[in-house]
């Protein structure tokens, strides 16, 4: 267990523990102690101690006597800078206790505030216009009420918690226990002083005599915040766990600020990853601390971690408690339980809120007023100590959730999800009438997107299987409120789920292989199997096990049609009585029902049309969406061995659907290529395409210079062809070095599979990997015909090619959009979305304005 010695801050300043008054005569103790020394330092200005001190009390007689009403409180529009600093401690100086309003906070969440707490709102300029006052100014007694916080709201409406004078204290003898604030200290807040955390950050600093350096992370973003913290010699940096993700993540080794001693997060759960990141970044000599604590208990533990300590894995624990805080681990009848054993969190102090504002009932069941002066506060947190004595915080209590007669707590499995390669953030919630969890979890593309499927596989090695979410979503950020936390009320909802029960042997099969897959413990036959989270690889997986087991082969044609377990089974039990049925060569399959023109996609190389079927769900309107693939990629038949074959394949598909045009053509990584010169074909025979859509197709080098386009140095090296990364690692480093003999004979091998690509089956995975390399050889070697009209590009940002290049190939205009994911994301959930919501445009009107880059 990590302790400190407050003795050996670098100096000292009154604290609760040798005083027991108010934050208002401790301010002004300190204060007039530090004189000329800057108090509070913006980029925009600064200013001392000494005028500080100067001006809140001028400011507070002003408020004594605009405020008549003894107790009422002050509502303040607190933004990151020095007035508003004033502002705060003016009306803790006028004996009225203070609100911070957030300038970010919705005009409903403020109105109920003013209407539920009868504060005077004013702003900074509002205080500073009142006229002067000789009011005489007395010092709040150390329980009479200091700040109101009203909690965030995230699943419900704010409440108001009330904070002693006495809270402060507390406050400043953490900040020199823990944080070991004193007078040579910069401490940077690039926490909203609206925060609860921001507001202790203020007082834990100031408190101290250190200088407070504020940084509006909000309205500056962190462009420059480098730069200007260096300049400063910032000592500390505080901050949550989700700002320092996001501001980290552009961040390398030459970003070190050397000045930096400590860097805190608070607010959420931070992860091992988190420092781990801060120490190879910002301050590799620096301590790192993880501060935690709530409106109601204040500051709760503190958890240092030195360079030389070793960061345990998954979320950190909270810690040591915080000063004068006597924490306890409790069972359901208060009793403690012993180290190891899980229980309720419970903090008896002083120094914490003394209820809910105006709300004696909610105060009353979760306060108890002690005997000797203390009060008792029942967090309704879950925690554990250790044998260390390190408090673990497990979440809330009532956020735990027996499934299938286990008690399964939410945290448990978010630290699994974090731990994932792709996830960059991820929160569980529990529904205790279903008994089931659901996930929402934000991935980075640049990685891997995985469907919800592969990441309930990925979680069943280290979960048990009554842990894994049922329903887990995908985003590329979760949704967050005003304070920074992750807003609940605002996550998307998991698709609806009304499964039948199977029904027969043959269903009730099916069942038992699609919870394998899927990572689910049950499926109802109607269920929808790319609703659950199945995509292009799960769904080949499935048709394969069943081609083992029942020596029938369905094609991802035939289930994409009906991609359900009820049928499923109609196609498995057809094909036992007429095999024929199975075997079928078809390129072309309908991927939606729709009325008017149809939309002719055609899939990438080495990928079933039936990979294409997110997007097609995605497009706006009710036109029919075909997918087309390769010749041979899923039944015996030779190849297409040139761009321009397959393209006259498409268009023997395409007219077997629609036998005139105008034409609405698409094509994905190698089948853009295919679509364009499919395009250029029919130009040539007199027909119209109402448009061409090319989603992310990438050159070879041999084509650009065939075709004399512009080269970049990134030119053919993420080709179409590229097989994905699904683990989201790169293993290549520490990977065995085949011997040369053995890559010659890989070569060999691979060179003799794409010559005779499609002459027989092979295993998904290989035969997906074949055509991917022939996509790439039919590239090299195509010979495009020029399209004389507008095309529309939708790319990826890290794209290699230069735009320019497609001009060689299109004399028409090419209207550019890019979309926030790679080659492979923006063609899965969650980013299918917008690369159909272009797709969408480009379909409605190519050279809208709207939708170009």
């Amino acid at each position: 267990m990590t302790t400190l010695d407050p003795a050996t801050s670098a100096t000292t300043s009154p604290t609760a523990e040798e005083s027991d008054e108010s934050v208002v005569a401790m301010w002004r103790t300190v204060a007039t102690q530090r004189g000329d020394a800057v108090a509070v330092r913006t980029p925009a200005a600064s200013i001392s101690y000494r005028d500080a001190l100067t001006r809140t009390d001028d400011r507070g007689r002003a408020i004594a006597a605009a405020v008549t009403e003894p107790g009422r409180p002050v509502a303040v529009d607190v933004e990151s800078d020095i007035e508003s600093v004033l502002s705060i401690f003016a009306v803790l100086t006028s004996g009225h206790p203070v609100i911070l309003l957030d300038p970010f906070l919705p005009d409903d969440r403020k109105d109920h505030i003013l209407g539920l707490s009868g504060a005077q709102r004013m702003s900074p300029a509002d205080i500073e216009a009142l006229p002067s006052s000789n009011e005489p100014l007395t010092v709040p007694e150390p329980d009479a009420p200091a700040v109101l916080i009203f909690t965030s709201g995230s699943t419900g409406r704010p409440k108001g918690v009330t904070l002693p004078h006495r809270w402060a204290l507390g406050m400043a003898l953490d900040g020199a226990t823990f944080m070991r604030f004193g007078h040579d200290d910069k401490a940077t807040a690039l926490l909203p002083l609206s925060f609860g955390a921001g507001v202790d950050c203020l007082l834990m600093s100031l408190l101290n005599g250190s200088t407070l350096l504020l940084w509006d992370v909000r309205r500056r973003t962190a462009g420059g915040l480098i730069d200007w913290l260096r300049h400063e010699g910032a000592t500390t940096v505080h901050c949550t766990p989700s700002l320092l993700r996001s501001w980290l993540a552009d961040l390398g080794p030459d970003d070190e600020i050397e000045s930096v001693r400590l860097v805190s997060t608070c607010g959420e759960p931070v992860h091992s990853a988190d420092v781990e990141r801060l120490r190879a970044t910002i301050s590799p000599a620096g301590v790192f601390c993880s501060w935690s604590g709530s409106s109601e208990s204040a500051n709760l533990a503190f958890n240092l971690f030195p360079p030389g300590r070793v960061v345990p894995q998954g979320p950190v624990p909270v810690g040591t408690p915080a000063s004068k805080k006597h924490v306890r681990v409790v069972d359901e009848a208060g009793n403690d339980v012993p180290a190891g054993a899980t229980g309720e969190v419970v903090v008896e102090s002083r120094y914490i809120s003394t209820g809910y504002f105006e709300n004696l009932e909610l105060t009353a069941t979760k306060y108890t007023e002690m005997s000797d002066g203390r009060r008792r506060y029942r967090t309704g947190d879950l925690g554990r100590f250790d044998d260390e004595g390190q408090l673990h915080l497990l979440g809330r209590r009532d956020d735990a959730v027996k499934i299938r007669g286990y008690l399964v707590e939410p945290i448990e499995v978010e630290a699994a999800l974090r731990a994932l390669p792709w996830t960059v953030d991820a929160v569980v919630t529990a529904d205790r009438d279903a008994a089931q969890l659901t996930a929402h979890v934000a991935v980075d593309p640049d990685k891997w997107t995985p469907s919800p499927a592969e990441i309930r596989t990925a979680l069943a090695k280290t979960l048990a299987s009554w842990m894994i979410p049922r329903d887990v979503v995908v985003l590329t950020a979760l949704p967050r409120n005003e304070r920074g936390k992750v807003d609940r009320a605002a996550l998307p909802p998991a698709p609806a789920r009304s499964p039948e029960p199977v029904r027969g042997p043959t269903e009730s099969t099916l069942m038992h292989i699609w919870c394998d897959i899927l990572g689910l413990e049950t499926v109802g036959r109607n269920e929808d199997f790319v609703s659950l989270g199945g995509d292009s690889l799960a769904a080949a997986k499935m048709l394969a096990e069943l081609r083992d087991r029942w020596l029938v082969d369905i094609s991802t044609a035939d289930f994409a049609g009906t991609p359900t377990i009820a049928g499923l089974a109609g196609l498995l039990d057809a094909a036992h009585r007429d095999r024929a049925r199975s075997v079928t060569g078809a390129t072309i399959i309908r991927l939606r029902e729709g009325t008017g023109t149809p939309v002719f996609v055609m899939s990438g190389a080495g990928t079933p049309a039936a990979s294409l079927v997110p997007l097609a769900r995605e497009i706006q309107g009710d036109a029919p969406v075909y997918g087309l693939q390769a010749h041979g990629l899923e039944k015996r038949g030779r190849a297409d061995r040139t761009i321009r074959a397959a393209a006259r394949r498409a268009l023997k598909d395409i007219a077997s659907v629609q036998a005139e045009g105008p034409y609405r053509l698409a094509g994905y990584s190698l089948g853009g290529f295919v679509m364009l010169e499919a395009a250029a074909i029919l130009q040539g025979r007199g027909e119209n395409c109402e448009s061409v859509i090319i989603l992310d197709s990438r050159f070879e080098p041999q084509l650009v210079k065939r075709v004399g386009g512009r080269m970049t140095e990134a030119t053919g090296t993420d080709g179409p062809a590229t097989s994905p990364d699904r683990t989201g690692s790169d293993d290549a480093e520490s990977a065995p070095k085949p011997r040369s003999i053995q890559i010659l004979w890989t070569r060999l091998v691979m060179r003799v599979l794409v010559a005779t690509a499609g002459w027989w089956q092979l295993p998904t995975t290989l035969q997906w990997n074949v055509f991917w390399d022939l996509g790439r050889h039919q590239i090299r070697r195509h010979r495009p015909t020029p399209y004389r009209g507008d095309v529309t590009l939708i790319r990826a940002p890290e794209n290699p090619d230069h735009p320019d290049t497609w001009a060689r190939l299109v004399t028409g205009r090419v209207n550019t959009v890019t979309v926030a994911a790679d080659h492979h994301a923006m063609m899965r959930a969650p980013h299918v979305t917008v690369t159909a919501a272009a797709v969408s445009a480009a379909l409605d009107l190519t050279d809208s304005e709207g939708s170009q880059s």
